[in-house]
C-alpha cells in the first residue's frame, strides 16, 4: 500500500548465486499491545468466536425469507453491514498467535482495522433491529414467526458485535520509545508517543 511506503527502503541484496535482487526492508516505527500473551491468545480465542457468530448469523438471516426484507429500513441495513463485516474478517484473520512488535502497517491493518469496523457494524445492526420492530409493528400481515425470528438473529449479532467492542476496550496499540530520548528545543524530554 502506497501509505506505508515512507516505512520501507529497498536494498540490494546478492543471492548465493551472486545475482542481486531487490528486498523491501522495513525502517518504521514498531508498535506493542499492552497485553501479555496469554491475553493475546484469550482476545484472538473471543475475536475468531464472535466474528464467526457474527457471520453465520449474518448470512443465516438472509436464508430466513420474511417479508421484512422487502422494506428498504429492514434490508438496507442488512445488506451494509456486510461492509464491516469484511473489514472485521479482514482483520480478525489477522490476529497473530504470539505478542511480537508489530510493523505500523500490521498494527493497522489488524487493531485498528478491528476497532473501526467493529464500531461501525454495531450501529448498522442496531438500525436492522429498529427497522425490524417497525415492521412488525406497523407493516406486519402474517407469517409473524418469521419476522420473529429473523428479529432474535440480528438481536443475537447485535449482542455479539456489541461483545466484540466490549473485548476491545483494555486493548492499547503503543508506538515503541526508541533508546534515545527525543530533546524538544526547549531542553525538555518528551516521552509520549501517539497511540493508535
Amino acid at each position: 500500500m502506497k501509505k506505508y511506503i515512507d516505512d520501507y527502503e529497498i536494498v540490494i541484496q546478492e543471492n548465493s548465486k551472486g545475482r542481486e535482487k531487490k528486498v523491501a526492508v522495513y525502517k518504521g516505527a514498531y508498535y506493542e499491545i499492552n497485553i501479555d500473551e496469554t491475553g493475546l491468545i484469550k482476545f484472538r480465542r473471543n475475536s475468531l468466536i464472535l466474528l464467526a457468530l457474527i457471520a453465520i448469523g449474518l448470512i443465516g438471516a438472509g436464508f430466513i425469507g420474511n417479508l421484512g426484507m422487502y422494506s428498504f429500513y429492514v434490508s438496507l441495513p442488512y445488506v451494509l453491514s456486510f461492509l464491516p463485516l469484511y473489514f472485521l474478517v479482514d482483520g480478525g484473520l489477522r490476529l497473530p498467535k504470539e505478542k511480537r512488535d508489530f510493523r505500523r502497517d500490521e498494527a493497522e491493518l489488524i487493531f485498528k482495522r478491528i476497532r473501526t469496523a467493529s464500531y461501525f457494524l454495531f450501529p448498522v445492526l442496531c438500525l436492522g433491529v429498529i427497522g425490524e420492530v417497525v415492521y412488525l409493528i406497523w407493516f406486519s400481515a402474517s407469517a409473524i414467526w418469521q419476522e420473529l425470528l429473523f428479529l432474535f438473529v440480528e438481536i443475537v449479532i447485535s449482542a455479539a458485535a456489541f461483545a466484540m467492542i466490549w473485548i476491545q476496550k483494555p486493548i492499547d496499540v503503543t508506538r515503541i520509545i526508541s533508546e534515545q530520548v527525543r530533546i524538544e528545543e526547549d531542553g525538555s524530554t518528551n516521552n509520549e508517543e501517539p497511540t493508535l
